[in-house]
C-alpha cells in the first residue's frame, strides 16, 4: 500500500461501493459508509487522506456534506471526488462550487479514478510540505525577533549598569531583566556589605545563597533551579525553562554575560568604597592634626596677649611710682605718662587683632568639617 494512505468511500448504494474498494484496496486503506451523515460521523473520528463521495444520497446530499466538511478546520484542506452518475456542466459546477477538488462520472473508469486519486493526492502532500514549511519558518522567524529582543535587553542592561552607584541598584538590575524574560530570581550582593535581594535575610533562598557563596562549583543546577556565583553576586534561578532546550539554552549563555557586567560593577563600587573610606580615614586624621595645632596656637596667642598686657600694666605702676624720685619737671612727667597709655592701647589693639586671627583659623576649621561631609555623598559623583 501508498504510505498506508486511507480512502473513504461514502455512497448509498452498497454495489457502487464494493466497485470501488475493488478497484482501491491493493493499493488504498479503503473505508465505507453509506450516508453523508455516516462520513461526517468518520470524519468527526479521524481525518482520511482522501473521500469519494457521491452526489445524490439519501438524507444530506454529497454537496451539503461538501460544505460542512470545508467550513471544519481539520478537514478545510481534504481532497474530496464526488462520484455521480450526473455529467452536466452544472453538476460539474455545482461540485466545484460546494469545495470538491475533481469529479468523476459512473461508470467508473478505473484508469480515471487511479489518475485523478494519485493527482489530489501528490497536490494534498504539496500543500502540506509547504504549509509545514512556513510553519516552520514563521517558529523561526519569531524565535529570531524574540532572540533580538533579548539581546537588547541585555545591551540595554550593559549600558544601565554602568551608571548605578549602589550594589543593591546592581542586585534589582539583574532581577528585573531576568523577570522580563520570564524567569523569577533571587540574588546576594556583596561589595564588603551583604545586601539579598527579592528575599528577605532569614527565607530558605538566602541562606542557599549563602552557602553557595564558598561551594566549589561556579554554576549548580538542581531540576528548574540555577545557582550560579561570581566573587561579588550570587544568582539563584528558580524556574529555568528546562522544557524548552533551545529558550534554555538562550537564557544561560545571556546569564553568563549578565552575571560577568554585573560582578565587574560590583567589583568597581567595592573599589570605589574602599577609596571613599581610605580618603575618609585621611581625611578624619588631617582635621584631628588641624584642630590641636590650631588649639594650641590660640591658647598661645591669647596667652601671649595676657602676658604682655600684665606686664606692660607692671611697667606704667612702676613708671608712676618711680616719677616722684625722678625729680622731673609736671611738663615731663606727664609726656613720660601719655606715652605709657599709647603703649598700653596699642597692645590692647594688638589683642582684638588676635581674636580676629583665632576666628579665621576657626573659619579655615569649618570649611574642613564642610568638605569631609562631602565624601560621605558617593552616589552624587565619581571619585576622580
Amino acid at each position: 500500500m501508498i504510505n498506508n494512505v486511507n480512502i473513504l468511500v461514502v455512497d448509498d448504494t452498497a454495489d457502487c461501493r464494493l466497485m470501488l474498494r475493488a478497484m482501491l484496496e491493493d493499493d488504498y486503506c479503503v473505508t465505507e459508509v453509506a450516508s453523508g451523515d455516516m462520513c461526517l460521523i468518520e470524519v468527526a473520528k479521524a481525518i482520511p487522506d482522501l473521500i469519494l463521495l457521491d452526489v445524490n444520497m439519501p438524507g444530506i446530499s454529497g454537496y451539503e456534506v461538501c460544505v460542512n466538511l470545508r467550513k471544519m478546520y481539520q478537514s478545510e484542506s481534504l481532497p474530496i471526488i464526488f462520484v455521480s452518475a450526473l455529467d452536466s456542466f452544472e453538476e460539474r459546477l455545482a461540485g466545484y462550487e460546494a469545495g470538491a477538488d475533481d469529479y468523476i462520472v459512473k461508470p467508473v473508469e478505473p484508469e480515471i479514478l487511479f489518475a485523478k486519486v494519485a493527482h489530489c493526492l501528490a497536490q494534498r502532500q504539496i500543500m502540506s510540505a509547504a504549509k509545514a514549511s512556513a510553519t516552520e519558518a514563521m517558529s523561526v522567524a519569531m524565535e529570531a525577533m524574540t532572540v533580538s529582543s533579548e539581546l537588547g535587553q541585555v545591551v540595554q542592561f550593559i549600558k544601565d549598569v554602568q551608571s548605578i552607584k549602589d550594589a543593591q541598584g546592581v542586585g534589582h538590575g539583574i532581577i528585573n531583566i531576568l523577570s522580563s524574560f520570564g524567569i523569577n530570581s533571587v540574588a546576594r550582593v556583596d561589595t564588603g556589605s551583604v545586601a539579598y535581594i527579592g528575599c528577605n535575610e532569614e527565607s530558605i533562598e538566602a541562606e542557599v545563597l549563602t552557602r553557595f557563596v564558598v561551594h566549589h562549583e561556579r554554576i549548580l543546577s538542581v531540576g528548574i533551579r540555577t545557582v550560579i556565583r561570581d566573587p561579588h553576586i550570587v544568582l539563584l534561578i528558580k524556574d529555568m525553562p528546562l522544557d524548552d532546550e533551545n529558550r534554555c539554552g538562550r537564557f544561560r549563555d545571556h546569564l553568563a554575560v549578565l552575571m560577568d557586567i554585573a560582578n565587574a560593577q560590583l567589583a568597581n563600587i567595592k573599589s570605589r568604597n574602599m577609596m571613599l573610606e581610605q580618603r575618609q580615614q585621611i581625611f578624619t586624621q588631617v582635621i584631628s592634626v588641624a584642630e590641636q595645632q590650631i588649639k594650641k596656637t590660640t591658647t598661645r596667642l591669647f596667652e601671649h596677649d595676657k602676658n604682655s598686657q600684665g606686664i606692660m600694666h607692671g611697667m606704667v605702676s612702676e613708671l608712676e611710682g618711680m616719677l616722684f624720685g625722678l625729680g622731673l619737671e609736671e611738663d615731663q612727667e606727664k609726656k613720660l605718662m601719655a606715652l605709657a597709655d599709647q603703649t598700653s592701647l596699642q597692645l590692647q589693639e594688638t589683642q582684638g587683632q588676635t581674636q580676629v586671627v583665632s576666628g579665621e583659623l576657626g573659619a579655615i576649621l569649618e570649611s574642613l568639617y564642610d568638605f569631609f561631609n562631602t565624601l560621605n555623598e558617593p552616589s552624587k559623583g565619581d571619585l576622580s
